[in-house]
């Protein structure tokens, strides 16, 4: 269980300080956008996209450390009414669920990313793979911080029983 922990506290780590370096760079670019439409009268062609596609990275990744959290939003009332070990189980029912969804998604994310392998955005000519790899990565992300709270329920489970 200590390996779980290990692994989610690094990988949150990891995950922490890429949001802070792409949310930095979106204030400095919506800064020098600001700066450059109204004090130079003249806009900077990629500033918009490039603030897109960090803001869609910054959400997916944050998806993943709401997963970690188990902070997304979920109906707790009506499961709450529930004899404790009946709420246990309901957990891991959704979790699994949570997980083939997760899996659906990730796998989906391959086909567009091979379809999506020669577009290039309009203002930056980057690949569009770039931003869509967002999916892919934050779904990963989720299917791993959710693996782990399954594993370590079981084993708190297994430990009470």
């Amino acid at each position: 269980m200590k390996q779980n922990y290990i692994l989610e506290n690094k990988l949150e780590k990891w995950i922490s300080e890429l949001i802070v370096i792409m949310m930095s760079i979106m204030v400095v670019n919506v800064s020098l956008a600001v700066f450059f439409r109204y004090v130079l009268r003249s806009s900077l062609a990629w500033s918009e996209e490039l603030g897109r596609y960090l803001m869609v990275w910054v959400g997916y990744l944050g998806c993943a450390l709401g997963t970690k959290d188990d902070s997304h939003v979920g109906i707790h009332m009506f499961v709450a009414l529930l004899p404790n070990r009946l709420q246990k189980i309901i957990a891991f029912i959704v979790r699994v669920i949570i997980e083939i969804f997760l899996l659906i998604i990730f796998f989906e994310s391959f086909t567009h990313l091979k379809t999506l392998s020669i577009q290039r955005s309009s203002a930056m000519e980057i690949p569009m793979v770039i931003p869509y790899l967002s999916v892919t990565i934050g779904v990963f992300l989720m299917f791993i911080f959710n693996t782990l709270k399954m594993i370590t329920s079981f084993k708190t489970q297994k430990t009470e029983e």
